[in-house]
């Protein structure tokens, strides 16, 4: 009995210590940038480099949502505010390139808010700026429009990553 239970210990303490898990933190730049995303978010991709990526895909009510609601961090290395005001401009640039781009109502200077097609689905984008520990952050949040529930449920997880970013 007591073999039993030493061999359990172990894993017994490692379950306890772990608590509920309800977010999942990532660094970002060598450490420089942490923020939480939302447990069952898969990542999809990553990149590195001067210009550092991770995309994730975020669960949906139909397969179709599922596929192509995502959201994405990318940041460059930005030793000013000249440098964060050059990024998201370009990034914002880009935006506009994309197949029926639509403008919509950002509700502060920081944001990008607007519409656009990828193939035949018209998607919500929203795009949020930080300038933070010499790097300049996009954090973007796409998800098809036309489902309540799933967009209010989609943009609670896309707010509280924006509110873990540090600024």
């Amino acid at each position: 009995m007591h073999r039993t239970l030493l061999r359990a210990l172990p894993f017994v303490l490692a379950t306890a210590l772990a608590g509920p898990a309800l977010a999942t933190d990532v660094a970002m730049g060598d450490g420089a940038v942490h923020f939480t995303v939302p447990d069952g978010w898969t990542l999809i991709m990553q990149s590195s480099g001067d210009d550092e990526s991770q995309v994730f895909q975020v669960p949906g009510s139909s397969n179709a949502d599922a596929t192509l609601a995502r959201v994405s961090v990318t940041m460059k290395k930005a030793n000013n505010l000249i440098a964060f005001q050059q990024f998201s401009g370009d990034m914002r640039n880009r935006a506009t390139s994309l197949k029926e781009y639509a403008a919509g109502k950002p509700k502060a200077p920081t944001e990008n808010v607007y519409t656009a097609k990828e193939g035949t689905v018209k998607l919500d984008y929203y795009e949020r700026y930080f300038f933070t520990n010499g790097y300049a952050v996009q954090l973007r949040c796409v998800r098809p429009t036309g489902d309540a529930k799933f967009a209010a449920a989609f943009d609670k997880g896309c707010a509280a990553v924006a509110a873990s970013m540090p600024n």
